[in-house]
Order: structure tokens, then sequence, then C-alpha cells
């Protein structure tokens, strides 16, 4: 049985109606469930921008490149209003009612100044908003502060803060399952330097039940030593970006040793310290919470017993390494670019690799099998002057000799450095100087083994086996070809916070550090360009920064989001810097197809981040949130994909069109569905109800 509310309204223009299931279906966000009997044939034939908007980052006003204004954003798609997270502590409400008429609602604001915000989320049917926060410090431990959602009215009722829950440390991201039962925390626990000593806890999983209460149950799932020693993690490929041996020769042995102090860490290491979660995504069931590190390239499974939660131990936990990506040509890539030369210039390396360090993970369920999609950034660590990320000519020199005190050079790194070097890789290129290049067996001296570089630089399909994780898909070299073909003034481009204009926000409110950065990036006699796009100098366009990329990660696709548009089974990604979204068809998910191939913010070619956002026309760059909505679940009725854009400060609806065929078809069912037709919103709720 459905129950249908209908709504009379204050406009003649506006009609608001909503369909509601049972408390089980599948809530925007969810993990998504796909039948591949029931695919259409055709799929969409377009995919184009409805609306964009500009997100303030203070208290409902502010507006400037490069302030973290919408770092992570959630869709209430009962209500119609969007939810950014700040990186300046505050949250602002977009209503996107008029799909191609969004507009911040200044009002709505919170503000929870002096917070370090991580995440926001959202159970529409149970009006609550989730937002997550870290601690001053990042090692103490975070909150996830549960808010009432915006909610319409003949008056908008806005949030009201109900309860608070703790994590662990850093709860860089924050998850309900499908029908928001439960809640799940990603506890990043990066480490620090304070007050001169490095303080490093480990890394973590909060669960939380009855979490719309005031006596949520929570269970912090810490990994400590469950999942394996130093040397049995590495054993199963699982990078370790700090393992302890690695400590003592940094610590004790290096160049760099007198500017160090690890006592502490390393006083208090378990390999924990360095599975650091960054994303997570629960299995359609919500038996399983799949919980990705990127740091050291592995996903860990967490098992959530339906029962008593008495203790961690309930939990069951498993790490399934991600693999190395192999760049020569013996591996099943068409090559990658190592070579600063401003052309895209793909090649095969005898004995590159890199880890995959999938950023986001999405999990799908294709014909009853959970499936997780990785978008491979990759990611380093750095405590205080230690970085996990050198240039290959501060590790080895161009003798083959290692440039670090105490290391030695494998005879095959030695070899392959020779090839890499003959071939034109650029002597900068990035590489790891954790677990998976150098052997720190003998903390004294180390062995340098391999050359392995940050990030897959494209998009992995794993399959849940049961007892593992299988890799059934990699897009290899394909995002990389084809921006080189659509977009080649992107190619492994960037534009970030440090393009934005001296003077501006982002300048104003930073210390001098920064600013010198930010000086330098807009001085053509430096970093910057003699024409930002308006006649000017300052911060390079993206068509002069090609390449910039190339020698460290590439395209670095950070977010996805998946679900059903035109019958289809959809994968959405975006690189970080370049502002390239590539769409794949994944019905078949052992040979998905590229489908679109979009630039963010074609300005971007021509004119600098901060020119383009005074006159905004800037798109959205640093795409830290996709949000994918089906037509149930869309405002605008049909389906279509949210980014937004964490240094521009945007949030951007693009929509889908699907084939003749496709629409003759008719709507695929869903749990639930909306249908909004408005122009102003000032609505009434009458007392009719209809059962059917």
């Amino acid at each position: 049985m459905k129950v249908v509310f209908a709504v009379a309204v204050a406009s003649s223009s506006c009609l608001l109606a909503h369909t509601h299931s049972s408390s089980n279906a599948r809530r925007l966000g969810g993990t998504p469930h796909f039948k591949t009997s029931g695919a259409s044939s055709a799929g969409p034939v377009d995919f184009k921008m409805k609306s964009r908007v500009f997100v303030p980052y203070g208290n409902g006003d502010g507006y400037a490149f490069g302030m973290g204004a919408v770092e992570k954003s959630a869709y209430d798609d009962l209500e119609k209003y969007s939810y950014s997270v700040s990186e300046q502590g505050y949250v602002n409400v977009v209503d996107w009612s008029d799909s191609s008429k969004p507009t911040v609602q200044k009002s709505l604001a919170l503000n929870l100044e002096g917070f370090k915000l991580t995440d926001v989320n959202i159970c529409p049917g149970k009006k609550l908003l989730f937002v997550g926060h870290g601690a001053k410090d990042t090692v103490s431990n975070g909150r996830v502060r549960v808010y009432s959602t915006v909610q319409r009215g003949t008056t908008v009722k806005a949030t009201t803060f109900l309860r608070e829950i703790e994590t662990g440390p850093l709860p860089d991201m924050i998850s309900p399952n499908n029908d928001c039962t439960m809640l799940a925390a990603a506890c990043e626990a990066e480490g620090a330097v304070i007050d001169g000593e490095l303080i490093d806890p480990e890394g973590s999983v909060t669960l939380v039940r009855k979490f719309d209460t005031d006596t949520p149950e929570v269970m912090h799932v810490k990994f400590g030593s469950r999942l394996g020693t130093d040397e049995e993690l590495i054993a199963k490929g699982v990078h370790l970006p700090l393992p302890l041996k690695a400590m003592v020769y940094w610590d004790e042995h290096s160049s760099i040793a007198d500017k160090l102090n690890f006592t502490k860490a390393r006083a208090s290491y378990s390999p924990a310290m360095n599975l650091e979660p960054e994303y997570l995504g629960w299995s359609y069931d919500s038996s399983k919470v799949y919980v990705n590190l990127q740091e050291s390239n592995a996903i860990v499974t967490v098992t959530v017993p339906s029962g008593a939660w008495a203790s961690q131990s309930d939990f069951t936990l498993r790490i399934d390494a991600l693999g190395l990506k192999d760049w020569s040509s013996a591996g099943p890539t068409q090559g990658i670019d190592l070579i600063k030369d401003n052309t895209c210039a793909l090649k095969h390396f005898p004995g590159f690799s890199t880890l995959r360090q999938a950023d986001t993970i999405q999990v799908v369920n294709i014909d009853n099998v959970d499936y997780i999609l990785a978008a491979c950034e990759g990611d380093d660590k750095e405590y205080g002057d230690y970085a996990e990320k050198f240039k290959f000519s501060k590790l080895v020199k161009a003798d083959n000799t290692a440039t670090q005190k105490g290391m030695t050079v494998s005879v095959e790194v030695q070899l392959d450095a020779t090839s890499q070097r003959d071939l034109g890789a650029d002597p900068s290129r990035t590489v790891t100087v954790g677990s998976a290049t150098i052997d720190y067996s003998n903390p004294a001296a180390p062995e340098i083994k391999a050359i392995v570089g940050f990030g897959g630089r494209g998009i992995s399909i794993f399959k849940d086996a049961g007892d593992k994780l299988e890799l059934t898909w990699d897009s290899n070299s394909e995002l990389e070809m084809k921006v080189c073909e659509y977009f080649p003034w992107a190619h492994n481009s960037i534009q970030d916070e440090e393009f934005a204009p001296v003077n501006g926000g982002l300048y104003n409110s930073s210390d001098d550090d920064l600013k010198e950065v930010l000086r330098d990036m807009n001085d053509p006699a430096k970093d910057g360009c003699a024409d930002a796009g308006d006649g000017k100098p300052g911060a390079c366009p993206l068509n002069m920064t090609v390449d910039s990329r190339s020698p460290k990660d590439g395209p670095a696709p950070e977010s996805m989001a998946a679900g059903e548009a035109c019958g289809r089974l959809l994968l959405v990604t975006a690189t970080e810097k370049s502002g390239v979204a590539f769409v794949y068809d994944i019905t078949t998910v052992t040979k998905p197809k590229l489908l679109f191939v979009k630039h963010l913010t074609p300005i971007s070619k021509t004119k600098s981040a901060g020119v383009a956002y005074a006159t905004r026309e800037l798109g959205d760059i640093d795409t830290e949130g996709v949000i994918f909505v089906d037509a149930a679940h869309s405002p605008s009725g049909s389906a279509g994909v949210f980014f937004g854009g964490a240094w521009s400060g945007t949030m951007s609806f693009w929509e889908f069109e699907c084939s003749a065929t496709t629409k003759a078809a008719g709507p695929v069912a869903s749990s639930s569905t909306s249908n909004v037709v408005c122009k102003t919103f000032r609505v009434m709720l009458a007392g009719m109800l209809f059962l059917a």
C-alpha cells in the first residue's frame, strides 16, 4: 500500500507531491541495486549542465575562490535543499526546487565557526542532517552533530540541533546505510606534529545505531593489530607509508634525523597508525562496511553483526590490497605520461608502477553481487620535515646510487632507472619512500627495491567474492588518452587554491607563507602568466599548465558516484585539478563503456580561476563531492548529477537526456518518487489523504 499526500499551495504555479514506500526503501546516496535483466537497450544520448550556483564560504555570505566553500555536499530529495560544508566552519543551504535557478538561502546557514568540518549527509525520510567534524588538533576524537533538516511549509522551518555523537579521530566521511538504521564514520586519524613530537592515532570506524534517539548505540571499531603486523600487511601487498622500521630509519639514521622526533609515535606504534580511513560504503544488505584506506592502497571490509554489539570483537575485519598498476609494456595499460614537455606523450616505462590509492569509493549491487568502484587519485603522508613523497632524483642519483644516507639501490632498480631515463622520464617524477618502494628490514641500511609512484590515474572496479576482493576491470590509460583527445589544453593541468588572486579572500585570510605562495603564482617572473585572461598579469589559465601533473599523479580522479539513468547503470567521476568529468555505462560491469567526456569549467582554458570567478563564469574545480540522482530523486524529474567544487565554491546540476526508445518505455519503478513543478514555494499541507 502506498500513502499519497495531496498538497495545496499558496501559488497556482507550484505543485509538490511525494510518494513514499516502505521504510526499507533505498535512500538517495545509498547503495544502488541494479538488475541487468531489466536494463534498457538504449541509454542516455547526452549529458549537459542545467544550472550552477555559487555558494558562500561564510555564514550565508562571503564569496571568493579558494576558500573551500563546497568541501562536501548532501541533497535532500524530499525538501529539495542541498547542504554544503565549508572549510571555514559553516553549512550553507541551497534551494533546488527550481532546478534551473538554484538559490542560496542565507537565513538557513548553520554557523559552526571553529569546527573542522569534514562531511555532511542526510536521512531525508527521518528528517535528519549529519555534520561531521574533527577536533582542533585532528588527533583527538571527533564528533557527528545531528540536526533536523530544513522543512518547507507555510513558514520554512530551519535546522534544529538535536544531539552530538562521539567518533574516532577525524571522521572524514559519514554515511548512513540504505534504510537509515545505522551510521558509519570513517575516522582518518591523521597524525600531527604537536610541540615538536609526532602524535599519530590509529585509524578506526565508528558505527552507530539508534542515532535518532537520545541514547544512540555507538561502537568504535579500532584496527589496532587485528589486521596483521607490519610484515604481514606488507606481504599482503598493503602499502605502509611509514612502518615502524621506517620510523627508526628516518628518526635515527637519515640526514633529517635531527629534525624529527618520532619517540612517542614509536613507543605507541601499531600498524593501524598507517591505516587511515578516507571513505566508506555500505553493502546493499547493510551487513558490511567497505572502508577505503587511500594512503595504504587497501580496503578493509567490516562485517556488522545484526544482533548485539557487545564488543569490537563482534565485528570481523578483513583487509585487501588494491594492487599496483604496471606501466611497463608487460602491463595492460596503453602507457603513462611522465614527461613534462607540454604535450601528451604516453609511453611504457620499464619497472614503473603506481599505487592505485582510491579516494572516493562507491558500492553498487549488480544482480545481487556487491562491487566497489574506486576513483584512484593518489595521496601521501607528511609529518613535519618527513615527507613520504620524493622526487625520484632526490632518491636515486643519475649514476644510480642512493641520495639518502645509508640507503642502497637494488640491481633491478638501477636497470629500470636507466631505462626510464633513456625514455625521457622526468627526473622530478614523484615516488613513495614507503614500504612499496623501500625495504626497511634493516633500518640502518634500507634498500630501494622498486620505483613506485602515486595514484592509479583511472577507475578500478572490484568484486566482493566473499573471502576477498577481486579486480574486475580497470580503465588503464583511458582517462589520460581521452583528455588528450577532447581537451588537450587540460591534459594533466592544474588549477587549485594556489591560483587564487592576490588581495582576494584567500590571500587576505592567509598566513605569510601562503601569501608568499600566492604572490609567486600570480607573478609572471615566477610561476604566474603575463595574461591571466583579462589582459593583466596574474595566475595562469588552465591551458598554460599542461603537463604540470604528468610527473606526479596525472589526471587524479577524485570523486565518484553511480546510479540509474535511462534504464542503465552509470558511473560518474571527475578529476581533481583539471576539471574533467567522465561518464561510464557499467551495466555490463566487466566491460564498462565510456559515454561522455565533459569539461566542468571550459572558461578555465583561457581565464585564470580568480578572473573567471569574478565574472561568475568559473565552473567546478576540485570536485570533492559528486551526487548521483536518479529520476525519482531528481529536482527536475530527470536523472542527473550534482558536482560540488571545493575551491571554486560552486555546485552544478547536470542532466542526462534519454533516447526516444528509453522515454517510450516509461520510467523505471523506484522505491520513492517525487515530482516538482514550481516557481514559488510557499507550501501548505492540505488535510487530504488518499490510500492506493
